[in-house]
């Protein structure tokens, strides 16, 4: 099957098929925490619903905003707890540890007896999705050549967005307990995956051992000994590799509060925290987490769960869009571009609900159709760009000399804002309406989109070592 690829190009060339195959293995994680995001999505407004919610209780909107927001606490503290892990066992180790939060959060959702298992089932979750940010980025940046990097990297939001939607559909069709079964099982699956993939060589190199790390080096470019001149590139591209680690590791010994202070790292911070507050404040992530509360505010004549399944298959079809055109087009590009298109698509979910709640025009020709369509609109151009792009760019843009250290701080800030989303965004749906929040969000892209103009730079097709943001 794989001996088709050889005269394939882009990431299915023979050369890279054993990276886009432990890519995709490593980021069936990152499918499982979707997966749990889609279930939250759906089953909030059930669970809110004394007529259709399976528990003994019924949630609240105030503890339904503690169960979205305790998410983001666990994901600041999983960006901590997985990049101390990181550089202390390692990228493959770290990786099977991911599952371990996952798993225990599922056997809380089946056996749960009050609201409080839910807090404590969506912390862990949340464990794991921070670790996620962490540990998938950097190892596939570790085995994938850069010409390959963004789309690799970019599995990640796909693979997420793959898995909201298969959360989305079968939460909606099928009963409370037996969701929890196939959460457990995925993880699992995951697992048993990592198995076949060796440790970064990266990593390996890092720790001196040289003999694994060739090793592991010859399975990721897929090296098959064929001439003398195929064994002298190799040769010559581990001893490449061997000195852009020694380089690094001379680079980041003795790191100070001077190496995060200086003109280029504030810079680079500065960049890491507008991405981080332009990814969480477009909007995007209040419609994916409270798809169903939003149908139900805009009070479309459609059922919302089945609203819910078709933004879905839309946000999955925009990013893998993104997945597609990040190496072809640049990083810059899709950023610009998906900024100003989410600004338009929020400027109207707000005029929508202004002439909703505030006006007595007559909604009904349009209530069928135009928030499912707006909301669609939104999730492509978002997940085009500024929900996969800007954790690309956290990667490319840091300092080699500090780059896991900031990017993991630009992680927990990114969880900060998500919880602050995810705790006021249904407040303030219930005290303000759907319009306020909205134009908020056209806002916050329509700033970004300067910004981004202004002051981000291109990465596309650069060295980890080479990327400087003043250049």
């Amino acid at each position: 099957m794989f001996g088709l690829c050889k005269n394939s190009e882009g990431v299915f060339k023979f050369e890279f098929r054993r990276q886009l195959l432990a890519s995709v293995c490593i980021t069936i994680i990152t499918f499982c925490h979707g997966f749990g995001l889609g279930w939250f999505s759906v089953i909030l407004s059930k669970l809110q619903s004394p007529a259709e919610t399976e528990l003994d209780f019924v949630i609240t909107v105030y503890e339904g905003s503690w169960i979205g927001g305790l998410s983001s606490l666990g994901g600041g503290v999983g960006n901590i707890i997985y990049g101390v892990m990181l550089d202390f066992i390692g990228r493959k180790a770290s990786a099977y540890c991911l599952a371990v939060p996952y798993i225990v959060s599922w056997i809380l959702v089946y056996f749960a007896r009050s609201v409080e298992y839910l807090y404590i089932s969506r912390f862990l979750a949340g464990v794991t999705g921070g670790g996620t940010y962490v540990i998938i980025p950097i190892f596939i940046g570790e085995i994938a050549e850069p010409k390959i990097r963004g789309r690799l990297t970019a599995l990640f939001s796909l693979t997420l967005n793959s898995g909201i939607f298969c959360g989305y559909i079968i939460t909606a069709r099928m009963p409370y307990h037996y969701i929890p079964i196939i959460g457990i099982l995925l993880p699992v699956i995951y697992m048993v995956l990592q198995i076949f993939f060796p440790e970064t060589p990266m990593y390996l190199l890092a720790r001196g051992q040289d003999e694994r790390a060739k090793k592991s080096l010859k399975f990721y470019r897929n090296y098959e000994p064929t001439t003398k001149e195929s064994a002298t590139q190799f040769e010559m591209a581990f001893e490449k590799l061997k000195s852009d680690v020694t380089s690094h590791q001379a680079n980041t010994v003795g790191v100070t509060w001077h190496d995060f202070c200086n003109k280029r790292a504030m810079i680079a911070f500065g960049n890491g925290f507008v991405l981080m507050w332009l990814n969480v404040f477009c909007g995007a992530y209040a419609i994916l987490y409270y798809t169903s509360s939003i149908f139900v505010a805009a009070r479309t004549e459609l059922h919302p769960d089945t609203n819910t399944i078709i933004v879905g298959l839309v946000q999955v079809t925009g990013v893998y869009t993104a997945t597609i055109l990040v190496d072809r087009f640049g990083r810059r590009p899709l950023l610009i571009f998906s900024c100003a298109a989410t600004s338009v698509g929020m400027t109207i979910f707000g005029l929508y609900g202004y002439f909703l709640q505030e006006t007595s025009v007559d909604l009904s020709p349009v209530r069928a159709w135009l928030p499912l369509l707006n909301a669609c609109f939104i999730m492509f151009v978002a997940n085009s760009g500024l929900i996969p792009i800007p954790f690309v760019l956290l990667v490319e843009l840091m300092p080699p000399k500090i780059r896991a250290k900031a990017a993991a701080v630009c992680l927990v800030i990114f969880n900060i804002l998500g919880f602050v989303l995810m705790k006021m965004f249904p407040i303030s749906l219930a005290a303000f309406g759907l319009y306020w929040p909205m134009w908020f969000f056209a806002l916050t892209s329509v700033l970004g989109l300067v910004y981004i103009v202004i002051f981000i730079k291109e990465t596309k097709g650069m060295s980890l070592n080479k990327i400087d943001p003043e250049t």
